[in-house]
């Protein structure tokens, strides 16, 4: 076995940090690639398996490479490299590795999250709403904006309970660019037009759509819609849609809308909910969002129970 904290003694690497296993240094590459010294230390490699990589240059490799490069020789002298130093003593020179600081990663600055965030972007333009079928008065109660510099809809998460802001999902309008701030924001413990959700539900079927611009396409037609961000629904999801007595799942009519369709039979069975499939039959898009009011309209009113189960969807 390749003793590889000491190959690293007798290179004579800059080692800064340990984490485990992994030791931190700075990369020994790194000017060959870049033309510029390493002065921030982005380069690990695992001292079991002699595995490692320069997260700044992207220099990676094993340690018989890792010798090669360092010591300007070929792969098989590297070999020869490592049978030497195997016969040679280092004493207490391998405390270096082993007195190495424990690395700590610092923790990003959290900026709080207010409705002041939503400020610097503007209200959709017309020609956006056009495209994607949406009313101005459906957006506003959604509180969506309009990312003018990435042309891309900005989409708020809420709290389920009291509606405050958690962060918002960016949705490019070209292409399928999706980007959530802050990164991690909890999306499976909430859904998307949370903030409509009233006593009103009680007397009015919850329709569930994947895409929030779906559900406010819905919001304009007069329907109450919420959107789980996508075709997999968590138990919190499912949690907030018992406060209405009538749900009826609109998702994609594809494989992926298929499964959660099979997700929320089973929530509705867990939590007593009153499920109907919207009815896709002779319609030839898979969401509502690509639909004519006229088939959103007939897939709504003849939406098809739970109980059937595959064929209520299929």
């Amino acid at each position: 076995m390749i003793d590889v904290e000491k190959i690293l003694l007798f290179l004579e690497l800059p080692l800064y940090a340990q984490r485990g296993s992994e030791v931190n240094g700075l990369c020994p590459m790194h000017k060959q690639r870049t033309g510029k010294e390493d002065r921030r230390p982005s380069w690990w490699i695992n001292t079991e398996t002699g595995a490692h990589i320069c997260f700044s240059c992207g220099y990676k490799g094993n340690i018989y490479t890792l010798i090669a490069d360092v010591k300007g020789i070929d792969y098989h002298d590297a070999r020869d490299y490592i049978d030497d130093t195997a016969e040679k003593p280092i004493d207490s020179l391998m405390k270096r590795i082993k007195e190495l600081p424990q690395y700590v990663q610092a923790e990003p600055e959290q900026i709080p999250m207010s409705e002041a965030r939503l400020a610097v972007y503007i209200d959709a333009p017309d020609l956006e709403l056009r495209k994607r079928f949406l009313k101005r008065e459906a957006v506003d109660t959604h509180g969506v904006k309009w990312d003018l510099k990435n042309e891309a809809w900005i989409l708020p998460i809420r709290d389920p309970n009291d509606g405050s802001l958690w962060g918002w999902q960016e949705k490019g309008a070209r292409g399928r660019f999706f980007k959530n701030q802050p990164a991690g924001v909890k999306k499976s413990k909430t859904v998307f037009g949370v903030e409509i959700m009233e006593d009103e539900l009680i007397n009015k079927p919850l329709i569930v759509v994947e895409s929030p611009l779906d559900a406010v396409r819905l919001t304009g037609l007069g329907h109450q819609a919420i959107s789980t961000f996508g075709a997999i629904i968590s138990e919190d999801q499912a949690k907030i849609m018992r406060r209405a007595l009538k749900v009826i799942a609109a998702l994609d009519n594809d494989k992926a809308g298929h499964t959660a369709n099979e997700q929320m039979r089973e929530f509705s069975r867990k939590y007593g909910m009153e499920l109907s499939y919207f009815n896709y039959t002779g319609i030839d898009v898979k969401d509502v969002g690509d639909m004519t009011e006229q088939e959103i309209e007939r897939g709504i009113q003849t939406a098809k129970t739970s109980i059937l189960g595959k064929a209520a969807y299929l």
